[in-house]
């Protein structure tokens, strides 16, 4: 009996995460971006010549994907910054196809021409994913610096779907694109696809334009988006539209597609990441740092030093170490919060410690849920 893509693609992940077997990593093969986000986390500017200097060379990125591949990599996420900066994008994505990766890339969408369109058509990656900073150029502008930027996004998504390349387009939920989900959605349905809502907004990494949480939703206000998106899927529903929306993660959903937290290690003590981060799944930062997760910037490893696969080794027994938030995981709200090691540090500083931001969420989202019951 043969298996449908979505349960063989379980499967695999599932038996990866149980051996404690690299399978997913995104590759983070630039931090310039053309556009100045007010809620990114890790961007420097284009023109940047520090920093693009510190970039590894196209030679680094092809050793290192041989090498990932050689310790059993399979899933690959291209991102950024914004990758369609770099010179050199195409050798690098024709190389990595040749060495049989299933790939996925995270772009913008604004450099995108028709001749990339008809090249990637050539080559197809199994998906195509683009991130809408709103609904009309003046939030464009507003959010990103860059009017001009949705006219050429939403060119880049419909030259990728007439060309039949899979594509999924997602939104950033902050203060700037809060009261444009109808419209997102619209753009989203008029195209016959679902529309991914990146639902928390993390602290700097590393950037220094920006302030993600300046412009991020109060926990209040991100619980009102929630019930409105929720009352919109309920109508569309109603008229057979189904499967509109998802909430997703721009990092995390790099290092597990899928969500398979309720997969658990056998004989093995609770580890602090619910994902595949250091269990299955990697991140190689622009200048060659590997971490578990793109939000984090500890623990990490030299794999351009070590060799990928002793640097993988390192990495997943320096995540061993990273200790449990007890205090999350005995919470009476954990069913309704979104906690993590990384957004745990990235709040906090400590991978142990409640971030009161995600606690506040998920109490609202628990009186809400009471509120219905009533």
């Amino acid at each position: 009996m043969s298996l449908r893509w979505g349960e063989l693609y379980s499967q695999l992940i599932s038996g990866a995460r149980e051996r404690k077997e690299l399978i997913s990593a995104s590759f983070e093969l630039t931090a310039r971006c053309n556009l100045q986000c007010k809620m990114c986390y890790v961007s420097h500017s284009v023109n940047d010549l520090k920093t693009k200097a510190k970039e590894l060379t196209t030679a680094e990125w092809i050793r290192l994907a041989e090498e990932a591949r050689d310790a059993g990599l399979l899933f690959l996420t291209l991102t950024g910054g914004e990758v369609f900066i770099r010179e050199d994008f195409k050798t690098i994505y024709e190389k990595f196809m040749q060495m049989g990766f299933v790939i996925q890339i995270y772009t913008n969408g604004t450099l995108l021409t028709k001749d990339h369109v008809n090249w990637l058509a050539s080559i197809p990656p199994s998906k195509v994913s683009i991130t809408l900073y709103g609904a009309s150029r003046k939030t464009y502008q507003e959010v990103t610096g860059y009017a001009e930027g949705f006219d050429k996004t939403i060119r880049a998504i419909d030259d990728l779907l007439a060309k039949g390349i899979t594509t999924e387009i997602k939104t950033t939920v902050i203060q700037g694109t809060r009261y444009e989900f109808d419209a997102l959605l619209d753009i989203a349905l008029q195209r016959k696809l679902q529309l991914g809502i990146v639902n928390y907004v993390s602290p700097n990494r590393e950037c220094s334009h920006s302030d993600p949480v300046g412009n991020r939703l109060s926990s209040q206000e991100l619980l009102q988006y929630e019930i409105h998106m929720s009352e919109r899927e309920q109508q569309l529903t109603a008229e057979n539209i189904k499967d509109i929306t998802k909430i997703t993660d721009a990092v995390t959903e790099e290092v597990m597609p899928a969500k398979l937290d309720v997969v658990r290690l056998k004989d093995t003590p609770a580890l602090a990441f619910p994902c595949l981060a250091g269990t299955s799944a990697a991140w190689v930062t622009w200048d060659g740092r590997l971490l578990p997760c793109g939000l984090l910037d500890i623990p990490e490893t030299n794999p351009l030093e070590k060799g990928f696969k002793a640097a993988w080794e390192e990495l997943k027994n320096k995540c061993t170490l990273i200790p449990v938030c007890k205090e999350c995981q005995e919470c009476k709200y954990q069913s309704l919060c979104e906690h993590c090691p990384a957004r745990l540090f990235r709040e906090t500083g400590y991978y142990d410690q409640p971030a009161p931001y995600l606690c506040e969420l998920a109490q609202s989202r628990s009186v809400y849920k009471d509120r219905m019951k009533a």
